[in-house]
């Protein structure tokens, strides 16, 4: 015989020998016991009967014809699916010491409902009947365990049979072990330390990441959280460590939590998921899908109080596993849709749906019992916690990227923007200087001119007497000289206040230039970036970019050319009239604001039929539209659909054009008095100058009109813009 045939041989008979010493039952289904002895899983070694019509008492087991119908389980954990049946079993001891047996028998399964238990007396005479449930309160258990647990005694050298009734609305599952009583709780140690490590790791996260939605005013971190209770509330349930510590008073909650928390998972899920993934700004269908699936975390919340236990429960697990499945999915969508964050958000649902799974099909009884299938789940949820806290800080780190480039981006712009207010400012000041060296001028010959009429007074004074006749007509003379004096001083006068007005003016077209310049210049700036791309791309592609570019120049100056033909307006007054097609400007303010209009689905609904041409300043009303549609798209309720009504029409004497929008709103009786105020802002959450309204308000005054405005929060803001 070969070496290694003596290694098999010994290996085998190693093995026989431990076997026959833990588990007698498989040489037979008469289990040994002493007073040290610990058996675990005893499945194969017992007998069960399956009573489908719940109708059975003791006394027929026992004594009735069906005490031989009794069948041998084949598994050392038997299970029985979620079905309405009685589970009996029956199990033959014999004490082999010459001392009583007294251990405890533990049914390593905590959320049975029904479980009663049936033992000969230490006299053997009578049957004791004892009963647990997770329906009773903790408090009244007879062994305080998160397991069922009932007293095994057995008297020295003798037999004793003992019996089980099962009933559960849920799975029945029955890991059934023998040990010492001292060992029921060291045995647990192991278990429960990492029972302690799956609760401190979720406790830490809920907390956590309760904290970061404070700080950050994120409510996507409040879903997050919700996942995790969700967790903890029904995996604490299903170890029974819920029960024991936590609401062991309150038997009802304790079983029905499984299904809430079942519930509370699915709704912040998809809650969390469709927040993450931006759902509401992507596909319409894919948006629904994740409304849909809310709305059965709903239900299943809901059925938790009204609906029986067992019909309860099939929903819950039969939604729990369909909800991965869909999760999974929409994370592979998204990803192929170009969205990084969707990559580890699909591994985390991958993860928690293999956890799903397995450990559903173990409660089914399709696979065995063991430590990898009874804790699978909290090993599936503590990885899709982690990965989707991973995920999150990713996502948030790209944001924090991207918002990066868009400051630098703005400060490249905002630099530009100064150095051309910094060339008409200089401009400015060169005019100013010219315009004060002829008033200089100008009064100096007024000083020459009264020095004269000074010694021609005095030559008339003298010669009074002489051509006292003339003294009327000298009066006169004099009197129309002081006229002439008075109105120079005036003309003075008001040229120095046009002056004052040119400069407030000029400062205004300053703003309107750096605020009206902005969206084709960064158009202008993204079309330029696409021009960087391998020149193999398609030529239709290039063309078509160029046209864009060429378009987006041509508008930009088109921009610049009207504000540059505006400097040059030397009076308020005098601003240039013409007649305006109300139609073709607002198409002009649609195609500068297309991109924002197209990303966030704003609708604009044009009504010009009563009054077509306004004659008016067109750059004027031009800056005007463009800094009311802008403000309403910047300040939309992301809740709806952004729609924008834009109307004009004669009221009496006045020409009004009424621009409306169903956005935020603003608090009139808070921010009234401001509202039109330089560099006043009354939503932050959006970027801005807050220069729209000033520069809205100085136009319409300089052409001769005022504007009305009506806001009310969460219905919109209505302006109307007078015009003679």
């Amino acid at each position: 015989m070969s070496f290694s045939s003596k290694c098999v041989i010994l290996f085998f008979l190693l093995l026989t020998s431990t076997i026959s010493e833990t588990i007698s039952q498989i040489s037979g289904v008469e289990i040994s016991l002493n007073q040290a002895t610990k058996l675990s899983n005893i499945g194969k070694s017992i007998l069960v009967y399956q009573d489908t019509s719940n109708r059975l008492t003791f006394e027929d087991i026992y004594q009735g014809p069906t005490r031989n119908k009794f069948e041998a389980v084949e598994k050392d954990v038997p299970g029985f699916g979620i079905n309405d049946v009685t589970v009996w079993v029956k199990i033959d001891l014999i004490n082999t010491s010459e001392r009583t047996v007294n251990d405890y028998i533990e049914i390593a399964f905590a959320t049975l409902d029904s479980v009663f238990y049936y033992q000969k007396n230490e006299s053997g005479l009578a049957w004791q009947e004892f009963f647990a449930s997770d329906r009773i309160p903790f408090s009244k258990r007879l062994i305080q365990h998160k397991n069922i647990v009932f007293p095994l005694i057995i008297a020295p050298k003798s037999s004793s049979t003992v019996y089980f009734k099962v009933r559960n609305k849920g799975s029945i599952i029955l890991p059934i072990n023998i040990m010492p009583q001292q060992a029921l709780y060291s045995d647990d140690l192991a278990e429960e330390l990492g029972f302690g490590i799956f609760y401190g790791i979720m406790l830490v996260m809920l907390v956590y990441n309760l904290l970061l939605a404070f700080t950050a005013r994120s409510i996507t971190y409040v879903y997050y959280v919700g996942i995790i209770a969700g967790n903890l509330l029904t995996l604490s349930a299903l170890n029974g460590h819920a029960f024991q510590y936590i609401w062991g008073d309150i038997p009802w909650w304790a079983n029905h939590v499984i299904i809430f928390g079942i519930g509370l998972w699915i709704l912040s899920a998809n809650l969390f998921a469709a927040s993450f993934l931006d759902a509401k700004a992507g596909k319409r269908t894919l948006f629904i899908a994740f409304r849909v699936m809310k709305l059965l975390g709903l239900v299943i919340i809901v059925s938790t109080f009204v609906l029986d236990y067992k019909d309860s429960l099939l929903i819950a697990n039969f939604g729990i596993i369909f909800n991965c499945f869909f999760l999974l999915f929409m994370g592979v969508t998204y990803r192929l849709m170009g969205v990084k964050v969707a990559g580890i958000f699909s591994v985390a649902w991958t993860l928690y749906l293999l956890g799903v799974l397995l450990y559903t099909l173990r409660n089914l009884g399709v696979l065995p019992v063991n430590v990898f299938t009874s804790h699978i789940l909290e090993m599936g949820a503590i990885s899709e916690v982690l990965l989707l806290s991973v995920s999150l800080g990713y996502k948030y780190r790209l944001l924090e990227l991207d918002k990066n480039l868009a400051q630098q981006n703005s400060l490249d712009m905002l630099t530009r923007s100064q150095g051309m207010v910094q060339q008409q400012n200089a401009l400015l000041e060169r005019r100013i200087q010219e315009r004060t060296s002829e008033l200089n001028i100008r009064q100096q010959e007024g000083v020459a001119q009264n020095a004269i009429l000074n010694e021609q007074n005095s030559q008339l004074l003298e010669a009074q007497i002489i051509i006292q006749d003339q003294n009327t007509q000298l009066h006169k003379y004099n009197d129309n000289l002081e006229i002439k004096v008075s109105q120079r001083t005036a003309d003075l006068k008001e040229t120095n206040q046009e002056l004052a007005e040119n400069v407030q003016k000029l400062e205004q077209y300053a703003f309107m230039t750096a605020h009206n310049l902005r969206a084709p210049v960064a158009r202008l700036l993204g079309l330029t970036q696409l021009l960087d791309m391998d020149p193999n791309v398609d030529k239709h592609e290039w063309i078509n970019i160029l046209s864009l570019v060429k378009e987006e120049g041509k508008s930009l100056d088109a921009v610049i050319n009207d504000l540059n033909a505006i400097l040059e307006i030397r009076k308020a007054k005098d601003h240039i009239s013409e007649n305006v097609d109300l139609q073709e400007i607002t198409a002009q303010v649609k195609r500068i604001l297309r991109d924002s209009l197209e990303k966030n689905n704003v609708s604009i609904n044009i009504d010009f039929s009563e009054l077509e041409v306004l004659r008016t300043n067109p750059t004027y009303i031009e800056s005007i539209l463009y800094n009311l549609v802008s403000n309403a798209i910047k300040y939309r309720d992301m809740e709806r659909t952004p729609i924008i009504a834009i109307k004009s029409y004669q009221q009496g004497q006045h020409k009004v054009i009424e621009i409306s929008d169903n956005g935020i709103g603003i608090n009139l009786e808070k921010y009234g008095d401001d509202l039109f105020g330089m560099y006043k802002r009354f939503h932050t959450h959006v970027d801005g100058k807050g220069l729209g309204l000033f520069l809205v308000k100085s136009q319409v005054e300089i052409l001769g009109g005022k504007i009305e405005v009506n806001s009310k929060i969460g219905i919109g803001t209505n302006f109307k813009l007078f015009f003679v």
